[in-house]
């Protein structure tokens, strides 16, 4: 089992945010979204990526010439028609311009990292988080990495949008002592023009995970102007008051941190206008949700 290969592009130690306690959280890579405001794009791609940060690049030409396939004419425009991924140009940039994302690890590679941080995971009572991108997307080795992670004693929290088939989650749950399940918008044509799917499948899974047993926590990122409308939350409390049981509802605002990212791996972020949430704003929301008879967390104010 610990010889099960999955795509990771992240491995955040001390995190505080993805469950209780400090956790070291797995970020797989391979996501079946494509929400309009991801923060982590390169995430998406289920498979490695080269990324190219033109603020560090001092046009030493060492990429270019380390190509075997020229897939570099210039310094960072890489021809993905020709490149093989063989990370020479990564290897050769001087400034750390370039940067390979995702690498095949095994279960064993991860457990290795989790123990390092084992002492800090245990005093603080937290765990070990599986996130993406989408984890359900990788299922053998989610799975494989949960039963691991388990078997060590290590509290699990899994982090999805639910977009998989149930059999798929179900399977997981046995090895998830905490559920991190999103709702991004309960229209499922607005759904989907926000995310590139619809919501059915994400609502029925949750539907169904409701009544299994485990806490379950709601995340939803809150993004102006797209899904914070008064009737978008009032219809999102009332969905989630009919589930038969929810520990909380996590509000996530939305922030700029991943604007760049976008330029990085070559693709265009469509909402560059868009802005966070001020301070009082997410206090209205909150005691919003609040009034509809449920608990709300919300962080960092």
């Amino acid at each position: 089992m610990q010889r099960a290969t999955g795509l990771i592009y992240d491995i955040k130690h001390f995190a505080v945010h993805d469950g209780p306690g400090v956790r070291t959280t797995i970020f797989l890579k391979g996501c079946p979204l494509r929400c309009l405001w991801c923060h982590s794009p390169e995430s998406q791609e289920a498979r490695p990526q080269i990324s190219f940060n033109r603020d560090r690049c001092i046009g030493c030409g060492s990429c270019v010439e380390s190509c075997q396939e020229g897939a570099l004419a210039v310094p960072g425009n890489i021809d993905e028609g020709k490149c093989t991924l063989c990370g020479s140009c990564v290897e050769e940039c001087y400034s750390n311009a370039l940067e390979m994302i995702g690498r095949h690890v095994h279960v064993g590679d991860v457990l290795d990292a989790v123990d390092r941080d084992r002492d800090v995971i245990e005093r603080s009572g937290g765990g070990v988080t599986v996130s993406g991108g989408e984890p359900l997307a990788q299922p053998d080795f989610t799975l494989s990495l949960l039963i691991a992670l388990k078997e060590e004693g290590y509290h699990t929290a899994l982090d999805t949008c639910g977009q998989a088939p149930v059999t798929i989650l179900d399977g997981m749950l046995p090895y998830t002592d905490l559920l991190l399940y999103d709702v991004k918008h309960m229209n499922p044509e607005r759904h989907r023009e926000l995310t590139g799917v619809s919501n059915d499948t994400i609502l029925s899974n949750l539907r169904y995970v409701a009544k299994r047993r485990g806490a379950l926590r709601i995340r939803m990122p809150l993004i102006p102007g797209v899904n914070d409308s008064e009737e978008n939350l009032a219809e999102t409390c009332a969905f989630i008051r009919g589930l038969e049981r929810v520990d909380a509802i996590e509000l996530l605002p939305y922030h700029r941190l991943g604007v760049s990212k976008y330029r990085a791996i070559n693709r265009e972020f469509t909402l560059r206008q868009l802005l966070p949430h001020e301070p009082e704003q997410l206090l209205r929301i909150r005691d919003f949700i609040a009034g509809n008879g449920l608990d709300v967390i919300l962080e960092g104010l």
